[in-house]
């Protein structure tokens, strides 16, 4: 959500939680802190809030951690980082800063966003103690990639026993939530789909959020 009346909007259709972005800045487009705030006022406590850091690289100096009263999660990507051998060191300084949970952020298309490889990711989330994992795509511009097979199936499991939380998104429709309801995520993360022409620039629009919501308890 990138305003206060966005999160409205989605409560009011169902969504079980508020992540608060700016697409215009990037897949985890960082929204200003004033959003943050207004979100959690908006949601009144109705659902949890989750935040959007953007990438390593653009958070290692400016050190926002989302400590904001009321968010519960907050997320950093790691794209660019694949080639540096320092990237865990790295993303390790930043996850020290205090404030809400951590959800690590797998990207699905890894080699597109230069990211580390998803199963590197995923050790070191389960190591680090982050909440939980999200699995996304770093381009917007395609279809949804993610399945219900191997190597994801074997990610989600590994979490499951680690009892970390399990969120898929990149993309997703309809028809791609029940494709990938076998690995039985903890949730489901739109933009696109709940928005007005299916475009993630757009606004949010509460029959559509109504409908993904039913597509995802379905």
């Amino acid at each position: 959500m990138r305003s206060a009346e966005e999160a409205r909007v989605a409560v009011a259709g169902g969504a079980a939680i508020v992540d608060v972005k700016e697409p215009e800045r990037g897949p985890l487009g960082m929204a200003d802190p004033a959003t943050w705030r207004a979100v959690v006022g908006a949601v009144s406590g109705r659902v949890p809030v989750s935040v959007a850091l953007g990438e390593l690289v653009e958070r290692e100096r400016d050190r926002a951690s989302g400590a904001v009263e009321g968010v519960r999660w907050r997320k950093l990507g790691l794209a660019g980082q694949g080639s540096d051998p320092e990237w865990r060191r790295r993303w390790a300084a930043v996850r020290a800063w205090s404030g809400p949970e951590w959800i690590a952020v797998v990207y699905a298309d890894a080699t597109v966003a230069g990211a580390p490889r998803p199963e590197q990711i995923v050790d070191e989330a389960i190591a680090a103690g982050c909440a939980g994992v999200l699995f996304d795509t770093w381009n917007k511009a395609g279809r949804a990639i993610l399945n219900a097979g191997a190597p994801w199936e074997t990610m989600v499991r590994r979490l499951r026993i680690a009892g970390r939380l399990v969120v898929l998104a990149g993309g997703l429709d309809r028809e791609a939530i029940r494709n990938l309801a076998g690995l039985r995520p903890d949730y489901f993360a739109v933009r696109g789909a709940a928005c007005v022409g299916g475009n993630r620039g757009g606004a949010v629009d509460v029959e559509r959020v109504r409908a993904l919501v039913d597509a995802a308890r379905g």
